[in-house]
């Protein structure tokens, strides 16, 4: 008798986010605007796009779309010692001479550092606002340069020398103020409760990949990146649930360039959650929702006339 096999079949490749995705947007809860506002403004050089009603705009080109949206807040509560949350703002430089020159900006008005580091990927410079969230300014070194072991990519934290640094620094452009209009938003390190969750929510459900893993930190990007996005434990192990009514980060975005790759995540979240609510952000459309620690999400994408229906579908059904 001739026996059936069944064949046998290649097993599903998982979900991955459109590689050329980016982090577009940041969004803080502050609790002393016009502070907040002469810090990225007059010291890091950002440019202010709006300021009325208790919402400050700011972007290093001085147009939209916005990187950075400041929120006044007076009756927010403070962050605890142990929170999820904001770990920094990555802000990425287009080279050495531009990072160099917002060096010579935070040295010359005295601004405290937290540290600097030569991570193989990227040199970086660690600071915090005047109400404590975290900054990296950092600029990349050539893709191709990037130190690996296998595929996967290997970021060290080896010393950076400040003052050879600041030899590139151009004083003239330092002192103008302005940051470099090439400047965007570069990653988000977040305090997470549970790495295991948040691997869950960012690598299994969004579809980021995971380019380093500690026993303590996750990094993870679109597209070969060395990381958009990293979590840690190192200071909120078993935090509680994130809520709306903290100081520091409000929300951040994932700008998603296409509209079919912002379409197949669309479906893929309809399908496996609920709760998302539609945002529209400088002309972009998209959805907000919750991560594992309660920390918003928006996934923006070019405000096209298929994606206009597909959320005007999903308000109807709201």
């Amino acid at each position: 008798m001739r026996q059936y096999v069944k064949p046998m079949t290649s097993p599903k490749p998982p979900f991955k986010i459109h590689p050329d995705t980016s982090l577009a947007h940041v969004e803080l809860h502050v609790k002393g605007l016009a502070n907040m506002v002469a810090f990225y403004r007059d010291l890091m050089g950002f440019r202010l796009l709006e300021n009325e009603g208790g919402q400050a705009r700011l972007s290093a080109t001085g147009k939209v779309p916005a990187l950075l949206t400041l929120i006044e807040r007076t009756d927010a509560r403070p962050q605890g010692s142990r929170f999820a949350g904001l770990y920094h703002t990555a802000f990425c430089y287009t080279g050495r001479p531009a990072l160099a020159n917002g060096l010579m900006r935070l040295v010359s008005a005295r601004w405290p550092l937290q540290g600097a580091a030569d991570h193989g990927v990227s040199e970086a410079i660690y600071l915090a606002d005047p109400e404590g969230n975290g900054i990296e300014i950092y600029r990349d070194r050539p893709r191709q340069d990037w130190p690996r072991l296998q595929d996967s990519v290997q970021m060290g934290n080896l010393p950076l020398d400040l003052h050879k640094l600041l030899e590139e620094a151009d004083p003239a452009t330092a002192q103008a103020g302005a940051i470099d209009a090439g400047t965007d938003i570069g990653h988000i390190h977040l305090q997470v409760s549970e790495l295991a969750k948040a691997r869950a929510f960012y690598h299994q459900l969004l579809g980021l990949d995971i380019t380093m893993e500690l026993p303590t930190a996750l990094f993870m990007s679109a597209g070969g990146y060395h990381h958009h996005l990293g979590a840690n434990t190192w200071n909120s192990r078993q935090a509680p649930r994130r809520t709306a009514g903290e100081l520091g980060l409000a929300s951040y975005a994932f700008l998603i360039p296409d509209e079919a790759g912002w379409l197949a995540v669309f479906e893929r979240l309809q399908a496996q959650t609920k709760g998302s609510r539609v945002v529209q952000r400088d002309q972009r459309a998209g959805l907000a929702l919750e991560d594992q620690d309660g920390i918003t999400v928006e996934l923006l994408t070019p405000d096209t006339e298929a994606v206009r229906q597909t959320l005007a579908r999903l308000q109807q059904e709201a």
